[in-house]
């Protein structure tokens, strides 16, 4: 579930620097529990999501303190709902040989979820903007509906076909990258052209992370050529960056090729 992404260019982990500030201001805690979780999502979680919308952010030129702390919610509610997933894996909702224990126990995952949603929707709200917040809610419901229907065709082994699962991966892993795209563009208020294609680059990053990360869950259900597919949503990503009139699209490479 959880992995480290590879080196960063020095202006994303600079960025990813005030990504972390913010991380520990809003979950300044005593409890030891939340600390070992902060510790967590900054030192041991993959950070694909938040690279993703500071690299949108570089791209659309705007600086700030906003697409930081944009990039800090989208995190936590990936890592909300990761935490919330491994309880279901652990329970026995898994694929076929992929159960384990929940990372901070089940009930611990939960009550860290929960947390973190509700930090990040905090977050959300100090941004200030309601467009913000109708894509984010919108994008967590769509994500909670794909692991419902995930589950539902681990339970019905007849009903797995390579269409199936294409499509509830789209919906369970890619949607947060799109959605985190998009959602800088509206702060940034980019034109509603630009704001259509970075949700599309996001999609089709997403999208490559489902199948190179998931290749053998996808093999389960006949899809035979995961890599060759998300290698498709790569190009099609770079076609998508290739056609933004943006002085700085080219940041949007570290996230292609990261």
């Amino acid at each position: 579930m959880f992995q480290h992404s590879a080196p960063s260019p020095a202006w994303l982990q600079h960025d990813m620097e005030r990504v972390d500030a913010i991380i520990r201001a809003h979950m300044n805690n005593d409890v030891a529990l939340i600390r070992q979780v902060v510790e967590f999502i900054l030192h041991g979680a993959e950070r694909r999501r938040p690279a993703l919308v500071l690299a949108s952010a570089r791209a659309l030129g705007h600086g700030g303190e906003r697409p930081h702390a944009l990039a800090a919610a989208v995190e936590l509610i990936h890592i909300s709902l990761a935490l919330h997933d491994d309880v279901t894996e652990a329970s026995g909702g898994a694929a076929d040989g992929e159960r384990e224990g929940a990372l901070f126990g089940n009930a611990g995952n939960i009550l860290l979820g929960d947390l973190l949603y509700t930090s990040a929707f905090r977050m959300i709200v100090d941004l200030g903007d309601m467009e913000v917040m109708r894509v984010l809610s919108d994008a967590t419901n769509v994500i909670a509906e794909g692991e419902v229907a995930y589950r539902e065709l681990l339970a019905a082994p007849a009903s797995r076909t390579p269409e199936a699962w294409l499509d509830i991966a789209r919906r369970r892993r890619a949607k947060l990258f799109e959605a985190g795209a998009e959602c800088m563009a509206i702060v940034h208020g980019a034109d509603p052209a630009a704001r259509s294609a970075l949700a599309r680059f996001g999609l089709h990053v997403g999208s490559a992370h489902a199948l190179r990360s998931e290749a053998e869950d996808a093999a389960r259900f006949g899809v035979a050529d995961a890599q060759a597919r998300a290698q498709a949503e790569i190009e099609a990503a770079r076609a998508v960056a290739d056609g933004l009139a943006l002085a700085n699209a080219a940041a949007l490479g570290v996230v292609v090729e990261g």
